[in-house]
């Protein structure tokens, strides 16, 4: 689509005066984002190259969608970068694409297109919202071109951002009747009646394609005609075989064998194809009567059809047999795999058993590496050229599973639906109970892959057994259910090995052993694992990841950091939903061994991913402990817009591990803002949930000693007691250090309502002594202190108050907890000792996104690895950087380090 003059262009001001205006924007670093949509021949391609011909001096990226190759994975990524993706899945993708146009945009502003969007593989798609999401200082613009913005071809996602107040949508409509009256002038054709005009317009709906097609093929003594009929609008295709019926034979093999092979293809694969040992007079033939375009590309001559709806008016007209013929022709021809495979479904007219396992082998090889919308259809292409109900019912069931994974929940649904009535029932139950667990229906997955299972022979059907095995046991964490996980995940593993991306069976069954306290035996089974870097299985990764838990549950803090982020390093080329667990979990632990800023990184990431995913199930629990940071540190609205987002996806995607991990986060929130109340309602409905492993195992979600306070603070001290007898028995069977300091704490606060100064001054000094074993926890120590003094200055012990909060104090400042450094600092004043000027928190006024930048730039990152930590481009981290320069005084990377070291 090179940009320049449109000889036959008329009309789109509007439209293109607003692409010059977000040029602009673009140039000045305020990148944009356009959605341009309309029916097919409207003109959407030729308004792009008029606005490509007036921006001289701009890069530009150009990419197109194809019909035949929208399965296969990154066609269109491929064609806008230098390097193929390869093997990744979609999010790395997206991370590549986005440092490329950080270096794209040193010599200036970038125009970023992809036409016919709707036709794109969703791989690029959802690489592409990836990118989009995380423009923010970008010289660039960014242009999707397709037939309707809301085609559900395009991941929801990508809707979203289209839909969304950043984005701009021009949605081209017709020409009117003086536009037509101008292309009929530029076109060289005498002046036509202002009625016939009128009737042009509305016969055609003003679409410039079909318009120019009847000015140009209808004699004008018809059109001016206005008693004489029109052809349909829809005999567009006649128009075009009109033109093919007047080529000569050869030409005619010629284009067809080119419509077999899609919009584009090299001149010499279509001559092969028709039998045709010199295409040159052919072709020019074609190109005369526009029924193909040539170029030449890196040395080699390529034809294309100028536009969709003539390659599509060619290729329907062929008919059955030859269509058939050619696609094998194509196949047999052909080396490349994905396209062999395509051509030989498209050339399968009958059923083809053989086909279709060949077809879900490739599908599940696509699954292991992310692929998940390629999978997906070569699955339902195996389901059609099955020879049985049942054979295409499984198929389908599989492809349930994909689309699952994938984040196309409706899509799933719909195929469910119209599963044939000879599906097997465990086929069937298997595959609505992955989607009632994605969708937070979790009693009906646990109904149906119950039913599932009962209904298996496990040893006549073992891979279906073994992934139903492997639902159960997420589904049981997720239940909060450990005993059952154990049970499920070993079932899995008797079955045999795993595939693809769904087996987390030593994960499910590590996290079963973390929520039901069995974490000494759980240890025990991976303490001599390899260093992450070392892992050589996607066994040992989920064995790993499934030893972070256990060690951030029972306090090694240390090693759960160490395991965790040796993962993360590791596991580049592993699927989504295991990228978004273990950044999470590396988040989670960072935030209880006191290192804030890395969590605060690690686990807004980890939901950004969630979102960008779309992985309903777990996206809850990363946005919950997204908000742990920002609620300590009194950034009230980051943390309010995290717990909305839990709230907001539970209720499509709701399970019981997302509803404690967002009732936890809102009762942090409270508790950093002294509302009681709002801990109390956040937390009290756990009291309800029975005796769910995960609600009560005090490692995983510590949240009893949040609601023994809020319950002391209101005046319920019986209802404190018994919530901190049961939590502290669990504790101390389970030797929960850390809880059992937290709860020393609550137990302290309760003793003091209760005017029982010995009770409470010991269970402080019993707290210290627990957390002393904790190996960090410096926020946990912080409010130990804090209450501690608070409690002895109430006794009117000031100087042993004023003792206990400076060390609260010294904590708090490095956490940069504010809200809880004001009450320090209001206990020390009325201890008679003023706090030092320094109040904590960002000395330098900040963004939270400049500190993250600071942060790692001081370890030595490069601006491009900063990019790449945070998931930014290079550009937005170049400006955050700068800023920070000005705000501190410094021009350099030493003097910045230098500056941070004398303050801390």
């Amino acid at each position: 689509m090179p940009g320049g003059p449109e000889p036959f262009f008329v009309g789109r001001e509007r439209e293109l005066a607003a692409l010059d205006e977000a040029l602009e924007q673009a140039r000045r670093g305020e990148p944009h984002v356009v959605l341009l949509d309309g029916p097919a021949g409207i003109g959407k391609t030729a308004l792009i190259r008029v606005f490509l011909g007036a921006a001289p001096g701009t890069r530009v990226l150009q990419a197109s969608g194809d019909e035949g190759e929208a399965a296969l994975p990154y066609g269109v990524l491929d064609q806008l970068t230098a390097t193929p993706a390869g093997d990744v899945e979609p999010l790395a993708a997206g991370s590549a694409l986005l440092d490329h146009l950080g270096q794209l945009q040193d010599a200036g502003s970038v125009v970023l297109i992809v036409d016919d969007a709707h036709w794109a593989d969703r791989p690029s798609l959802q690489a592409l919202t990836f990118v989009f999401r995380r423009l923010r200082l970008d010289r660039v613009l960014a242009i999707l071109v397709t037939r309707d913005g809301g085609d559900p071809r395009l991941p929801e996602g990508l809707r979203r951002v289209l839909a969304g107040p950043a984005a701009l949508r021009l949605s081209l409509g017709g020409l009117d009747a003086g536009e037509l009256r101008r292309l009929g002038d530029l076109l060289g054709l005498p002046p036509l009646r202002p009625q016939a005009l009128e009737r042009l317009r509305e016969h055609t709906g003003g679409n410039p394609l079909h318009a120019r097609a009847l000015l140009e093929e209808v004699p004008g003594d018809i059109l001016d005609n206005t008693d004489a009929p029109l052809p349909a609008p829809r005999s567009y295709a006649l128009l075009v075989l009109g033109q093919l019926a007047r080529c000569g034979p050869r030409t005619r093999q010629l284009v067809e064998a080119a419509s077999v092979l899609g919009m584009s293809c090299p001149s010499h694969t279509a001559a092969s194809l028709a039998g045709l040992a010199d295409p040159l007079d052919p072709l020019e033939e074609a190109v005369t009567l526009g029924l193909l375009t040539e170029r030449h590309d890196a040395g080699r001559l390529m034809i294309s059809f100028p536009h969709p709806l003539v390659r599509a008016s060619v290729y329907q007209n062929l008919g059955p047999a030859r269509r058939v013929g050619l696609h094998r022709r194509v196949a047999d021809l052909t080396e490349d795999g994905f396209h062999r495979l395509r051509h030989r479904v498209r050339a399968a007219d009958r059923p083809d058993p053989p086909l279709a396992a060949e077809l879900a082998e490739h599908a599940r090889a696509q699954a292991s590496a992310g692929h998940w919308a390629g999978a997906a259809d070569h699955l339902l292409d195996a389901a059609h050229l099955s020879s049985s109900p049942a054979a295409r019912g499984r198929f389908m069931a599989e492809a349930v599973s994909v689309l699952l994974l994938d984040g196309r929940i409706e899509e799933a649904r719909r195929l469910i639906d119209e599963l044939p009535a000879d599906t097997e029932p465990a086929v069937r139950a298997c595959a609505g109970g992955h989607l009632a667990i994605v969708t937070g229906h979790t009693g009906e997955g646990h109904s149906l892959l119950a039913s599932a299972w009962a209904e298996l022979e496990p040893t006549g059907a073992p891979d279906l057994a073994r992934r139903t095995a492997q639902q159960m046991a997420l589904l049981s964490v997720l239940r909060g259910r450990g005993e059952e996980a154990v049970m499920w995940a070993d079932r899995a593993a008797r079955l045999g090995p795993g595939q693809g991306v769904t087996d987390f069976t030593v994960y499910t069954r590590l996290t079963g052993l973390c929520i039901s306290g069995r974490t000494a035996e759980g240890l025990a089974l991976v303490r001599d694992l390899a260093d992450p870097a070392l892992a050589s299985s996607q066994h040992e990764l989920d064995a790993l990841l499934g030893r972070g838990l256990l060690r951030t549950c029972c306090d090694d803090l240390s090693g759960a950091v160490a395991d965790l982020h040796g993962i993360l390093v590791a596991c580049r080329d592993r699927s989504v939903p295991f990228r978004i667990l273990a950044t999470a979990m590396l988040g989670q632990a960072e935030h209880r061994a006191g290192q804030w800023d890395d969590a605060l990184i690690h686990t807004e990431i980890a939901a950004s991913l969630a979102d960008d995913a779309e992985q309903v199930w777990v996206a809850p629990i990363c946005h919950a402990l997204a908000a742990l940071v920002p609620a300590a540190r009194g950034e009230w609205e980051r943390a309010t817009a995290h717990i909305r987002a839990a709230e907001e996806r539970m209720a499509h995607g709701g399970n019981l591990a997302s509803q404690v991990h967002t009732a936890h986060a809102r009762a942090q929130l409270s508790a950093a803002g002294s509302d009681h109340a709002g801990a109390v309602a956040a937390l009290e409905p756990l009291l309800d949930l029975g005796t769910h492993d995960l609600v009560h195992e005090p490692g995983v979600v510590p949240w009893h000693d949040l609601l023994i306070d809020a319950l002391v603070a209101l005046g319920r001290p019986e209802q404190a007691q018994a919530v901190l007898d049961r939590a502290c028995k669990l504790a101390a069977e389970r030797e929960r250090h850390s809880v059992l300091a937290a709860l020393a704490r609550a137990r302290g606060n309760l003793h003091a309502f209760r005017h029982e100064p010995e009770q409470a001054e010991r269970a402080f000094h019993e707290g210290l002594d627990e957390a002393a074993l904790c190996g960090g926890s410096p926020f946990l120590r912080a409010r130990l202190h804090l209450h501690f003094g608070a409690f002895l200055r109430r006794a009117g012990r000031r100087s042993a108050a004023a003792e206990q909060l400076r060390s609260a104090r010294e904590l708090l400042v490095r956490l940069g907890a504010s809200p809880y450094l004001a009450r320090c600092d209001q206990e020390l004043a009325a201890c008679g000792h003023p706090a030092a000027d320094r109040q904590g928190g960002d000395p330098f006024g900040l963004t939270p996104q400049e500190d993250a930048v600071t942060r790692l730039v001081v370890r030595g990152m490069t601006n491009r690895q900063v990019a790449g930590e945070l998931v930014l481009s290079v550009k937005t981290v170049e400006y955050h950087l700068g800023n920070v320069y000005a705000k501190l005084g410094v021009s350099s990377r030493t003097a910045l380090a230098a500056k941070l070291t004398s303050v801390t």
